[in-house]
């Protein structure tokens, strides 16, 4: 298993004759979507109608839990990054820490799954997974992580990301109305117009 593992890094990580293009598109994948994650939670909210909320707060209740799980598994197994055995080529810095998994590829993979999962935003579910798939691929042509890192994530990812469709009804029940109350009232402190910030009763 480790040979295979290493092997597959191997052809993944990035060649010593490798394109600075594909390089620092690797890079803004690997480093910087991370942070696109939550502000897309909430650019979906505003927008959203009270049912579709539910899923939202589904989605980013089980892709905590998801990156929780992470280090609970991290904790019993542990994987030096390449870097640290000298194996392929770096091109990221990254402290000497555990390699497995990627918190990176299971955040943006389980907020795609619970998207789609909840039927919050199916169709941008579907995008999200896909450059999830593509942050953990660039995490390991920089030479973050091993295959078997990202295999994990998606795993964790797939199997947390669907749990939030059965934690929805409760929180539509709930949570979703208190939040809304709080949201309306929030909006109305500040005088945000309703044709940007469209009130709770005028999404349903």
């Amino acid at each position: 298993m480790i040979a295979l593992n290493n092997h597959l890094f191997l052809l993944l990580n990035a060649s010593a004759k490798a394109s600075f293009i594909v390089v620092g598109l690797a890079t803004v994948l690997a480093n910087d979507l991370i942070y696109l994650v939550p502000l897309l939670l909430v650019g979906l909210w505003v927008w959203a109608t009270s049912d579709d909320r539910a899923g939202l707060l589904a989605t980013s209740v089980m892709a905590a839990l998801a990156l929780f799980a992470n280090q609970v598994v991290g904790q019993f197994w542990y994987e030096p990054r390449p870097f640290m055995i000298g194996l392929g080529r770096t091109l990221l810095n990254h402290a000497p820490e555990n390699s497995f998994p990627s918190d990176h590829t299971t955040l943006i993979v389980s907020v795609g799954v619970g998207l789609m999962a909840t039927a919050a935003a199916r169709r941008i579910g579907v995008a999200v997974i896909a450059v999830g798939i593509l942050v953990g691929w660039a995490r390991v042509y920089l030479g973050l992580h091993f295959p078997i890192d990202i295999i994990s994530s998606l795993l964790i990812a797939v199997l947390f990301g669907a749990v939030a469709a059965q934690i929805e009804p409760a929180l539509r029940s709930w949570i979703v109305p208190s939040l809304e109350r709080i949201y309306d009232r929030m909006l109305d402190a500040t005088g945000l117009p309703d044709s940007l910030f469209p009130r709770a009763h005028l999404g349903d």
